[in-house]
């Protein structure tokens, strides 16, 4: 299956698009579909857009033009004419399980029987996705960090009825195109990303509740401090190079940190007035009618330092 190039992608939205680039310049076949026309159409432009800003800026994958890499995506009236033939499916629409679950009842209709149908979600459990579908054991959750273009990881997430040899396939597509997917070996709330994601998330909640610091400066922690680590290496590494080994680490920290996750307390709501008080100071940086210009912004930095990593780790 890693030779066969041709996959589909259903949805256009900014996920869709994303994909689209991503395995377009890496010489995948690309048909992509939306029940939405219009969508469809100013989701293709979208795609040419960034393309070409990817490719003035020097930032844009594999050998290809932004010209060549076009060529490899075709827009498909129906469903049927999307994924007939594909071996790889990536859904990318609404998150909605409903709705989810409703296109790959569509999709499954016109797939072949070893296809890999691929969904976008970042909370709905594959067995959720998947359950009393006639491809169940071909349907897993391939969940990006946005935008997969610029973001190259990927987790995997199959359910428990999932055919071993999907995630494998899948793997192999994936690292194909350029991404570089993680596997979960179970199901697990938040899956990994959003796991670990918002548990940070979490203790800037309590830190702003308790009025340890103000908004400003605690969002300097992570790109000025623990982020220029994270971008080279993961955590674990990180306490490992910081003592002679994790087992060292842990003789000096573990008792210390154990009473740090005591003393943070119990989960905390995303609400109420650390809400209003993050919302107020991130409103004054970034006002709500330039929160585009500032996507625009992070997008372009998010490009310059995949080039950057791309270069010092080859």
């Amino acid at each position: 299956m890693a030779q066969d190039k041709s996959l589909a992608i259903i949805g256009c939205g900014l996920v869709g698009q994303s994909w689209a680039i991503v395995f377009s310049t890496a010489k995948f076949h690309v048909r992509i579909f939306d029940n939405m026309t219009e969508k469809l159409e100013d989701g293709l432009a979208s795609i040419k857009r960034k393309m070409e800003e990817l490719e003035e800026k020097g930032c844009l994958r594999g050998s290809m033009s932004a010209a060549e890499a076009l060529t490899f995506i075709k827009a498909t009236p129906s469903m049927e004419q999307c994924v007939a033939g594909a071996s790889y499916v990536q859904e990318c629409v609404f998150e909605n399980i409903k709705l989810k679950r409703s296109v790959f009842e569509d999709a499954e209709k016109y797939a072949s029987k070893d296809v890999i149908l691929a969904s976008s979600t970042g909370n709905i459990f594959p067995s959720r996705l998947s359950e009393g579908m006639k491809l169940k054991d071909r349907i897993i959750v391939s969940h990006p960090i946005n935008p997969p273009h610029l973001v190259p990881l990927v987790e995997i997430i199959a359910a428990p009825w999932t055919d071993p040899t999907v995630v494998t396939q899948a793997r192999t597509i994936l690292e194909d195109a350029g991404q570089v997917p993680i596997v979960a070996k179970k199901e697990t709330a938040g899956f990994i990303m959003c796991r670990i994601q918002h548990t940070i998330t979490a203790e800037c909640f309590k830190l702003i509740r308790d009025d340890v610091i103000s908004v400003a400066d605690l969002d300097k922690l992570i790109p000025h401090g623990l982020g220029l680590r994270y971008a080279f290496m993961g955590a674990l590494e990180t306490c490992y190079l910081n003592a002679n080994g994790m087992k060292d680490f842990c003789s000096m920290y573990a008792d210390p940190l154990y009473e740090l996750q005591k003393q943070s307390g119990p989960p905390i709501m995303f609400e109420g007035s650390p809400l209003e008080k993050i919302q107020e100071e991130l409103e004054q940086q970034i006002p709500l009618d330039k929160i585009e210009q500032r996507r625009e912004w992070r997008d372009r930095k998010l490009a310059e330092l995949y080039k950057l990593k791309n270069k010092a780790e080859n």
